[in-house]
């Protein structure tokens, strides 16, 4: 008998049982794929690394920085700002503090007034102010009324803050909740988005490293949980049951409810609302871009399907093998689960790409399109570690993941560890009441 089995090896999965190994106890980690990372993984073909689906970490998520050795992902950063494609050429969003030439340069731009440009540093000073409990606590509106009300004009946020932001909250219309967007401009503002050298797994991988040998078991799917008086029994296909005296659903409760059939009824609050993407990766002879930075759709959906470009072998150059580049190019919102519907997507991006790099685009190399309709849980309301990670009632079943949190890498380690310190605290509550009981 194992004391917790976590099934799903997600980030919170991951987090989750390196807590609860350092705390003593005995784990037994669960994931039906061949290999920890959820929705963070990243392929290899020929020679370039594909992330599956275009990701990116912040560094100064607090969970990130107490949990991950960022020397060892060897992280490599993105420029600050962003290059914003509007009539015919890029122009240039900087970051007057960390780029100020750059900033200089956009100052002159007209491609937004300069009234917008002086909100910016203003909406800078007021997100870095307070305690993330404060960030949280702040009157919640959508980010779009957020920003209207700053106010910023339609011109900056349809060239700037729609389409950077539809590429993190996965949604064109900013319903995304204005906290999250707050506690996500601060993290933009106080340090860098970066990937790992060999790719965003990595981040799953160093902390799968950490855990004692054969803590996790891959191909392990499970098919449903069961309860006797005292324990629990986990099946998962091929193998015989396995019991615990806890078990964590680090999975989506719309995946979680399917496995409690046999728990007594209970119910896994689910997911109502995923936001979906499809990122497309290009092999190319030559970058369009040298230089690591976002490149952004500033003419809105009529445009075209792309919201988002990155070269990422500027970025990172392990991402491509000696002599070649890799360009991924993002679409929100669309996820064609067909393949002649994923085709004709991917066609319709290459000619809104030839607007921006010419008929060179002509002869980019698919390597491969990802369609993700579940890449992120819609955060239309957001709290500081609030939601409840025991299924009430259960007696010793509970949940985690980024859909508990905020829908990010923050939000999914930190869900991990509240789960973590939750079943520490109970199995310490009942192993003192047997000690107790003991004459």
């Amino acid at each position: 008998m194992t004391e917790v089995a976590i099934i799903g090896a997600g980030l919170a999965g991951l987090s989750c049982a390196l807590s609860l190994e350092g705390a003593g106890m005995q784990v037994t980690l669960l994931e039906a794929s061949d290999g920890p990372g959820g929705r963070v993984r990243t392929d290899l073909v020929e020679g370039f690394r594909l992330d599956r689906g275009f990701q990116v970490m912040l560094t100064a998520y607090p969970e990130a920085r107490r949990m991950l050795n960022y020397d060892g992902l060897q992280l490599k950063r993105f420029a600050p700002g962003a290059l914003v494609w509007h009539e015919g050429k890029f122009h240039r969003f900087a970051d007057p503090f960390r780029n100020p030439l750059g900033a200089a340069r956009f100052l002159l731009d007209p491609i937004v007034p300069v009234a917008d440009k002086v909100h910016v540093a203003k909406l800078r000073a007021r997100v870095q102010r307070g305690s993330w409990e404060e960030i949280f606590a702040r009157p919640e509106r959508t980010t779009r009324d957020y920003l209207q009300a700053v106010p910023f004009t339609p011109r900056i946020i349809g060239r700037f803050f729609e389409p950077f932001f539809a590429g993190v909250f996965l949604e064109h219309e900013l319903v995304t909740s204005s906290r999250f967007f707050e506690f996500l401009f601060r993290m933009f503002a106080a340090g860098d988005a970066a990937v790992p050298a060999a790719g965003m797994e990595q981040i799953p991988l160093q902390l799968a490293a950490k855990l004692r040998a054969g803590t996790l078991v891959t191909g392990a799917r499970v098919d449903k949980v069961t309860r006797n008086a005292e324990s629990f029994q986990v099946d998962y296909a091929g193998q015989e049951r396995i019991e615990a005296r806890a078990v964590v659903l680090a999975v989506a409760g719309n995946e979680g409810n399917a496995l409690l059939g046999g728990v007594g009824g209970w119910s896994v609050p689910e997911v109502r609302a995923w936001n979906g993407t499809t990122a497309f990766y290009y092999a190319v002879q030559q970058a369009p871009v040298n230089e690591p930075i976002i490149l952004l759709n500033g003419e809105g959906r009529a445009a075209g399907p792309v919201n988002n470009v990155a070269v990422m072998s500027a970025v990172s150059p392990a991402y491509a093998p000696p002599g070649g580049h890799l360009v991924v190019a993002s679409v929100v919102g669309e996820a064609p689960a067909q393949g002649a519907a994923l085709m004709r997507l991917d066609e319709a991006v290459r000619a809104h790409m030839r607007k921006w790099f010419g008929p060179v685009v002509s002869a980019w190399r698919t390597l491969g399109g990802y369609p993700l309709p579940r890449a992120l849980p819609q955060q239309c309301h957001a709290e500081w570690e609030q939601s409840p990670v025991r299924l009430t009632g259960s007696g010793g079943v509970y949940m985690c993941g980024d859909y508990r949190e905020t829908a990010s890498i923050q939000g999914a380690l930190a869900s991990g560890r509240r789960a973590a310190e939750a079943v520490i605290k109970d199995r310490s509550g009942d192993l003192g009441e047997a000690l107790g009981g003991v004459q």
